[in-house]
């Protein structure tokens, strides 16, 4: 009998057959839009949001789930679970985790809920919880799992880019000024993840350019690394994510790879044509927690 339960936010985008096979429960983000709130991947998927933008140029704004929406997933959970790991989108880039210890402590349940931050988003995250979820499917000792996730913490790597910093300048995320030199100059931010905050690490001066930039770098990282997990994320990006997936698939020993659409929260912010590429170098225990069949 599986004895410890997962649960992440939406904003790891675990692809729904990964959650279903390892029981991992997903909570939603808030897309927020004229004054109503969506539930992340519920009551709004990431078509509408596109479409949204280009008709109407939409403005979305995101929240974190209340420390009632843990509440009622960890009460439920708890029930049938000794204890439950909560891993979550970094602390820095959001109030989930805030949200989740506040329902912690109002259930009074700190000994049985461990809240793990990703210091990492999207799928960062999203292997973090994957690997955990094996991991409870192979009974592995609670602390044992806990290192297993510190050491992907340590070791996650985003190399990203994005078409237009047009949305996030509508969402406050950047300065318009930014916004303007990059669409005067056709200039493409390259972007990484560090100490749990997304940073620009680079330029590339055309999409193409951009594309064969965040390769380089995940090549240069990970081509002599003796096992390797991977994911690319991408908003309506498919046939551009599939050829990057070509390019460095042969040259890392991936021991498995995802290719998977953003969650709409995340695309509300970026607009279409995100690519991230997340990856992470593993040891042999966390190899074995990758081969899902």
């Amino acid at each position: 009998m599986i004895k410890y339960a997962i649960v992440t936010d939406s904003a790891s985008d675990i692809p729904k057959e990964y959650a279903d096979k390892l029981g991992i429960s997903i909570i939603p983000i808030y897309i927020n839009y004229e004054g109503k709130a969506y539930r992340d991947r519920i009551d709004i998927d990431a078509e509408t949001i596109y479409k949204l933008q280009k008709e109407k140029n939409a403005v979305f704004k995101s929240s974190s789930p209340s420390p009632f929406d843990f509440v009622k997933i960890y009460e439920k959970l708890i029930k049938n679970y000794e204890k439950i790991i909560s891993i979550h989108i970094s602390s820095k880039l959001s109030a989930v985790i805030k949200a989740a210890t506040v329902a912690r402590n109002y259930l009074n349940i700190e000994n049985k809920v461990e809240i793990f931050d990703s210091l990492s988003g999207s799928m960062g995250t999203g292997l973090m919880a994957i690997a955990a979820g094996k991991a409870c499917a192979n009974e592995m000792d609670f602390k044992d799992i806990l290192v297993n996730l510190e050491f992907l913490r340590k070791n996650m790597k985003l190399f990203g880019t994005i078409n237009t910093l047009k949305y996030l300048s509508r969402s406050g995320r950047v300065p318009e000024i930014a916004n303007i030199i990059m669409s005067a100059t056709r200039i493409k931010p390259i972007l990484g993840i560090s100490d749990g905050i997304v940073k620009m690490i680079g330029i590339a001066v055309s999409r193409f350019g951009s594309l064969m930039e965040i390769t380089k770098r995940t090549l240069q990282n990970f081509k002599d690394e003796k096992w390797v997990a991977g994911a690319i994320i991408h908003s309506l990006s498919f046939e551009e994510s599939k050829k990057i997936m070509l390019k460095i698939q042969p040259k890392i020993n991936f021991v498995n790879t995802i290719i998977t659409e953003c969650t709409p929260v995340v695309g509300a912010h970026t607009g279409p044509g995100l690519i991230g590429i997340i990856i992470c170098k593993l040891n042999d225990e966390l190899r074995d927690l990758f081969i899902i069949k």
